[in-house]
């Protein structure tokens, strides 16, 4: 019965979740500062001469900001004119040469495979600095797990709160898809994909609102434990009832993450074909990007940029 129940509840966070895709963030007019859309870019493209484009769920928000400010036009008028099809999608189409290049956390062994099958080498342009983040039930009183604790709770080894500090009760540890940003994640800074444990399909969660969703407020939410990108848990997709876990007693946060404090920094990229002429609009897009201008665009949208 309690199965069943867990079942029901996950379709209807899931269901809830998907309908809202990439479109979650903030309306554009409280994204874009005034000020920033009267600026022009010292950069331009017409509609039909935009790169195309593609990318993270979490990294969205960017991209959509760079448009507007390569066409010259508000957000809401330049997010047609961008895709989204979240990390596995946008990974699949810049390999099929469908997009020009994609916003995206590293590649996955998969991804990478997948490249080489088909005769394509990725060129990574590292722009942002964000922070991989687990999240728990905001009644739960741990505040602080280690990395090796979060390797022990995903291989299994450590099954309940108690043995990290917390109260008797057993942790129910939620996962992502393969091949997602934050799947990849957490099999580069956590655990190796060979030694993660086998999640359940209700525990293995294909949205990003909706792991968050699942850790805040399904029936056993007081042993959940999840994990995504600090942007698009604290803007994107917030929820009080969850909280942010410090890592080896470093809280994530724009300062934390600025300074490099955070124990698992993770650098967003820009990716394209290697094969990409020398001055094609896609790598006078990437220069835009990394410039004193595109590094703006990330501040004003509440990102941190790499700085060189």
């Amino acid at each position: 019965m309690k199965k069943k129940l867990l079942a029901a509840a996950l379709i209807f966070v899931l269901a809830a979740s998907m309908l809202s895709g990439c479109t979650e963030q903030k309306p554009a007019e409280e994204q874009v500062p005034q000020e920033q859309e009267q600026q022009k870019s010292t950069l331009h493209f017409t509609a039909e001469e935009l790169p195309k484009i593609d990318g993270a769920t979490a990294l969205a928000p960017y991209y959509e900001a760079m448009a507007a400010k390569l066409l010259d036009m508000d957000v809401k008028d330049a997010r047609q004119y961008v895709q989204c099809n979240r990390t596995d999608g946008a990974y699949e189409n810049l390999i099929s040469g469908k997009v020009d290049m994609i916003f995206c956390s590293m590649p996955s062994t998969e991804q990478k495979q997948m490249a080489e099958d088909a005769g394509v080498e990725f060129e990574t342009f590292p722009f942002l600095n964000g922070g991989f983040v687990f999240f728990v039930n905001k009644d739960n009183p741990v505040e602080s797990l280690s990395v090796k604790q979060l390797h022990d709770i995903y291989s299994g080894k450590i099954k309940n709160w108690k043995e990290v500090g917390g109260k008797d009760v057993e942790i129910v540890p939620f996962q992502r898809p393969d091949n997602s940003g934050s799947q990849t994640g957490i099999y580069n800074y956590v655990i190796s994909e060979d030694e993660i444990m086998d999640a359940p399909t209700e525990m293995k969660i294909a949205d990003m609102g909706g792991i968050i969703d699942a850790v805040a407020s399904y029936d056993n939410a007081a042993g959940a434990i999840g994990y995504s990108y600090y942007y698009y848990v604290a803007n994107m997709h917030y929820s009080d009832k969850i909280k942010l876990v410090a890592i080896d007693g470093i809280l994530p946060g724009d300062d934390t993450i600025a300074d490099g404090t955070y124990p698992l920094i993770n650098p967003s990229l820009v990716i394209i074909n290697k094969g990409t002429p020398k001055n094609s609009p896609v790598r006078k897009v990437v220069e835009w990007i990394l410039s004193d201008e595109g590094k703006q665009v990330a501040r004003e949208n509440g990102y941190v940029p790499k700085e060189d």
